[in-house]
């Protein structure tokens, strides 16, 4: 297992930067999700750590070896496409054993080696059929078949799940996983999926304009996301601006410091956990609340922010109820609660929320206001 850092790399198209100065690094035998909306510069990266695009500036590093300057062969990456890119005039064995070919394995190693891939895929009664008679769910196998018979270090998935039915999916991300462990390859899926990202990724990177905004374990990106961005992609936020007013001490489990900030805000002073440093007072700054960690009153936690709110309409989603109320200021806000726990609310009331500092993010800076729920 090797870990992949990726430095300060750029690819220009004339003008365009579609990767500008991004960093990345893959932990070794990991699966890190590399999220972002379509145009992110997502596959360009891909390509760049493949070797099947040249870098304008910047470094990669395969452990300690710099491959920037070698052959896309010799790199030692599988790669997967959206499109699955099967030749379509040869069968799946001779699609599978295309790139031992090209390495010059000698016809019986490589007959060897395909039958035993498709085995381990499950498709060894697919070897002669033509690429045009399978489902987009067989023709994945079929490409991960050929992106790992070469026994590659690092397996690069290009959004390889674009065309496979909704129905087949967890199958899929049940075999990539098992694979990746399996053989401990170092694993980069690009996607735009969301929550597929979030749930199956061990590290997860988000992805903009040719820039890395942030990376981490999917849990820490999503209840602390660096700025609005990040907050909004990654999935529904309340979002509120305001100005740093001053820094609340105290102390968490087991006594020990926390950093805190007050912010002034239309809805009151709110208590939130610093994660960056250097906010003096009147710093413009934005909130983040998820709806998830909204609780409504009237007992309220210890040390909790509160402030009152009038319920507009509650909408049924089975199991939950997603609560859209308007604060203080005129603000809209959203708060989603468990069925058990909100039974009782109804349209028009008047309830108090509250929601604990470690769940007010900061994020820096200020975001478009969009008016209503």
């Amino acid at each position: 297992m090797i870990r992949v850092i990726a430095e300060g790399l750029v690819k220009r198209y004339g003008p365009l930067a579609a990767v500008d100065h991004a960093s990345l690094e893959l932990p070794p035998g990991e699966l890190t999700c590399l999220l972002g909306p379509p145009g992110a510069g997502k596959s360009t990266l891909a390509r760049l750590l493949a070797g099947l695009e040249s870098l304008d500036d910047g470094e990669i590093y395969f452990g300690e070896r710099m491959v920037h300057g070698i052959a896309p062969g010799d790199r030692g990456v599988g790669m997967v496409f959206q499109d699955h890119a099967l030749w379509p005039a040869l069968a799946v064995r001779d699609n599978v054993g295309y790139p031992l070919k090209l390495q010059g394995i000698a016809s019986r190693e490589r007959r060897r080696r395909v039958e035993e891939i498709l085995t381990t895929l499950r498709i060894d009664s697919l070897a002669d059929s033509r690429p045009d008679a399978l489902s987009p769910a067989q023709s994945l196998r079929v490409a991960l078949a050929r992106a790992i018979v070469t026994q590659p270090d690092v397996l690069i998935l290009d959004e390889p799940l674009a065309g496979v039915e909704p129905r087949h999916r967890d199958e899929a991300w049940d075999e990539i996983r098992r694979l990746r462990a399996e053989l401990g390859l170092t694993t980069l899926f690009l996607t735009s999926n969301v929550a597929e990202a979030l749930a199956h990724s061990e590290r997860l990177a988000v992805m903009d304009l040719g820039r890395i905004l942030q990376s981490g374990e999917p849990q820490e990106l999503y209840n602390q996301p660096i700025d609005v961005f990040v907050a909004r992609l990654l999935g529904p936020t309340n979002l509120l601006q305001g100005q740093v007013d001053g820094n609340g001490n105290g102390n968490g489990n087991g006594g020990e410091p926390r950093r805190e900030v007050v912010v002034r805000t239309p809805v009151g002073r709110l208590v939130a956990r610093a994660n960056f440093p250097g906010l003096s007072p009147a710093t413009p700054v934005t909130i983040s609340i998820r709806p998830e960690t909204l609780t409504l009153g009237p007992a309220v936690p210890i040390d909790s922010n509160r402030f009152p709110a009038t319920i507009e309409r509650i909408v049924f989603h089975g199991g939950s109820r997603e609560i859209l109320l308007r604060g203080p200021g005129d603000w809209p806000v959203t708060a989603v609660a468990p069925q058990c726990h909100s039974a009782n609310v109804r349209e028009g009331q008047t309830v108090t929320l509250s929601v604990a500092p470690e769940h007010v993010t900061l994020l820096m800076g200020k975001f478009a206001v969009a008016g209503g729920h």
